[in-house]
């Protein structure tokens, strides 16, 4: 064991002179291709077609709300949380794959990978049940197939190699 006071250890140690500390040296980041740049533009839009099929929904359906407890002023308090609950929820999910996508992040590919086959599978779910309901939703399959065609082009996008290559 050396004495020297700067010299690196195998078990840690401090750091050497002029490094910063605990600072962890990771490889270069290949420059963000084509295809990687394009499925960030896809996750905004399918983000922003969420928002929109979730707004259409509460705006198209007040009938939904009418059992909701008889004080108005409580019923809309009510309505309007859950919105921004709902939007909030949205918004922190969409993150959570865009921002560690946007840094190249193997692991946001795979978790979009998992939430934009279930939002495709809920939102053709939901097709079903309101092609099978009895009330007219025209509005809302329109947002509807937009969200699928949006997560449909987001995996055929994810699937490509350019986008593979560049995450670590």
């Amino acid at each position: 064991m050396s004495q020297q006071p700067y010299e690196p250890r195998g078990h840690g140690g401090p750091p050497p002179p002029g490094a910063a500390p605990y600072a962890k040296t990771r490889p270069p980041r290949p420059p963000a291709s084509a295809d990687l740049r394009l499925l960030l533009r896809l996750t905004v839009a399918s983000f922003g077609v969420a928002v929109l099929g979730g707004a259409v929904g509460y705006l198209a359906a007040p009938e939904q709300y009418s059992g909701l407890p008889a004080s108005a002023a409580f019923g809309t308090i009510v309505l309007v949380i859950s919105l921004l609950f709902g939007f909030g929820l949205t918004a922190g999910l969409y993150a959570l794959v865009y921002f560690p996508l946007r840094e190249q992040r193997q692991w946001a590919w795979i978790l979009g990978i998992v939430f934009a086959s279930m939002a495709l599978l809920t939102t053709l779910a939901n097709a079903v049940l309101v092609l099978a309901g009895p009330f007219d939703a025209s509005l809302g399959l329109a947002t509807g197939a937009l969200k699928a065609v949006v997560d449909v082009a987001w995996l055929v996008v994810a699937a490509r190699p350019g986008v593979r290559a560049v995450l670590r």
